[in-house]
């Protein structure tokens, strides 16, 4: 028997994918391990430092961090009264598999300024 498979991920997210390598793959170790508290914990640390990196270029009312996979982080982006989902990428072969190595990696990105990894 053949499956097919069709992503549809919300917000422009439409993929085809591979049974083969969706069977072979495995979870996030820091999107299983408490992926909840630990977006409390790094929304404490990072919110302010988030929302004054992405207001370099427009005004940011408020910015948190909605998710977290070990390639990067997802943020919520309220501007007035608009809301959109930003990705922020960790650095290539920086993956975070712990809380402490998601800080490590986010740390470096804001120190670095570098909005240009953000992607609406």
């Amino acid at each position: 028997m053949n499956i097919d498979v069709h992503f549809i991920g919300g917000f422009g997210t439409v993929a085809w994918v591979d049974v083969k390598e969706y069977e072979a793959l495995q979870p996030d170790k820091i999107a299983v391990d408490g992926g909840e508290q630990n977006l409390k914990e790094l929304n404490v640390t990072f919110s302010k430092p988030l929302k004054e990196l992405l207001s370099t270029e427009t005004v940011v009312d408020d910015a948190a961090l909605i998710s977290i996979d070990s390639k990067g982080t997802d943020a919520r982006v309220r501007q007035g009264a608009q809301f959109n989902i930003q990705r922020l990428s960790f650095e290539e072969g920086n993956a975070a598999e712990t809380l402490d190595e998601a800080k490590v990696a986010l740390w470096k990105l804001i120190k670095k300024g570098q909005v240009h990894n953000l992607q609406k």
